[in-house]
């Protein structure tokens, strides 16, 4: 959910794991898909699974992120 409510973890928002997705893939351009989200369970800890895949849809509807089926992989749009 990207609308905060008292009872929600913010360091596992919507908004935030997508900054971190965009941090990771401004350092690299692509990265693989599940590279990319061991990268953020690594650093952040396993509820980032929970959220990663609507962070990605978030960017990808913004129009940040492009994703590339043959390859499986997620691609930073400049």
């Amino acid at each position: 959910m990207i609308v905060p409510d008292r009872f929600m973890d913010l360091n596992m928002s919507t908004l935030r794991i997508s900054s971190l997705i965009l941090k990771q893939l401004k350092r690299n351009r692509m990265m693989k898909y599940d590279k990319l989200l061991d990268n953020l369970v690594g650093k952040e800890g396993e509820g980032v699974r929970f959220v990663f895949l609507p962070a990605l849809s978030l960017l990808y509807l913004l129009g940040k992120v492009e994703y590339h089926i043959k390859t499986d992989s997620i691609e930073v749009l400049r």
